[in-house]
């Protein structure tokens, strides 16, 4: 057992033996002097060899036995106090942006600790109410966004088009994507998924392809699907996944090269692999890749940094992760990995 060196309970100890230690020392020396100077008030000696003896064998023995034993009640009193507080610990480090609910509980703890609790809790409602409202904010202006840019978009459709009208729709495009994405960002933090359903990752990849076909074809690259012929069942939240491949594919799409081809593999241990042709992602890049409004040096002009951040929540919800490597073609490779997959029901449905 590690013995932490820097911990109260260590300091406490030490401090306890000392104090026991001199304790112990000078109530012996009290009892000799006094044994002493009574022997020889009578002036004989051999009656304070024999006190003292009697002293040393029946008395003195248990003073640091008496010592030993207080000093393990009192680390074990220590440790039983201290307990409460390794478990709030443990409770505080799941704490998170994402876990702005949890409270330290306040019960059972010692009367010096439980201001300092109850004043980190203060803290934590505190800080919840701000994300609350910087949520709401976001959700609220996003979704405002949404009716004018709708209305801006129909208007260009119906102009006659020329090279400007053309770069106005796919600004507006771009646009409309961003409060979307905005949108899907505020839902996901004030309401995180339910991902205790048993689902078919196979089932979401086909769905994804399916829905993103139209856009591959417009322009003018291939989405193929390989590996989703049988299931592969997981716990998780089909919307979040499918949500998850969608801008998974459109990366790809945006990055792949006209004629190119973007491949969506469902690997039947618990994965669903996206590799496009782009040029692939340098090892710089790939620590920022997944934050918030962070750009690439290649990054196209179309995409804002939202969708990769939004992929990396959703595989945090499901308790997997999403990676990112280079692909066989040179390309990007992403892969989100879910941590357990019910392969017997796969095999039953085979």
């Amino acid at each position: 057992m590690r013995v932490d060196h820097k911990s109260l309970q260590f300091r406490m100890t030490v401090r306890l033996a000392l104090v026991f230690a001199l304790a112990t020392v000078a109530i012996t020396v009290v009892v000799i002097m006094e044994s002493w100077e009574t022997a020889a008030e009578l002036d004989n000696d051999e009656l304070a060899h024999a006190l003292l003896g009697e002293f040393v064998s029946d008395i003195a023995w248990l003073i640091p036995v008496i010592a030993l034993a207080a000093l393990i009640m009192a680390g074990v009193t220590l440790r039983r106090a201290l307990a409460p507080l390794r478990r709030i610990s443990a409770l505080a480090g799941y704490i998170g942006p994402q876990r702005t609910d949890i409270r330290l509980p306040e019960s059972e703890l010692p009367s010096e600790i439980k201001p300092l609790v109850t004043a980190f809790n203060q803290g934590l409602d505190r800080l919840d109410t701000a994300f609350a409202q910087q949520r709401r904010f976001t959700a609220n202006a996003a979704h405002q966004l949404r009716t004018p840019l709708a209305l801006l978009s129909a208007n260009l459709d119906l102009l006659e088009g020329n090279g400007e009208i053309v770069a106005l729709r796919a600004d507006a495009a771009r646009m409309t994507r961003l409060v979307n994405q905005l949108l899907r960002v505020a839902r996901l933090e004030a309401q995180p998924l339910d991902v205790s359903r048993r689902i078919d990752l196979a089932a979401c990849a086909h769905r994804a392809v399916s829905a993103l076909a139209p856009l591959a074809v417009t322009q003018g690259r291939e989405l193929a699907l390989s590996g989703a012929e049988q299931p592969v069942y997981t716990k998780g939240n089909t919307d979040g996944i499918e949500e998850a491949l969608r801008n998974l594919i459109e990366n790809g799409l945006a990055h792949t090269p006209v004629g190119g081809v973007v491949t969506v593999t469902v690997d039947p241990g618990g994965a669903i692999i996206v590799t496009d042709q782009g040029s692939g992602v340098s090892e710089g890049d790939q620590a920022q890749l997944f934050e918030r409004f962070w750009r690439g040096s290649n990054a196209s002009a179309e995409g804002a940094g939202l969708g990769l951040s939004i992929v990396a929540e959703i595989m945090q919800f499901h308790g997997g992760r999403v990676s990112v490597d280079r692909g066989p073609c040179g390309g990007a490779m992403f892969t989100l990995l879910f941590n357990s997959t019910d392969q017997r029901s796969s095999r039953e449905t085979r």
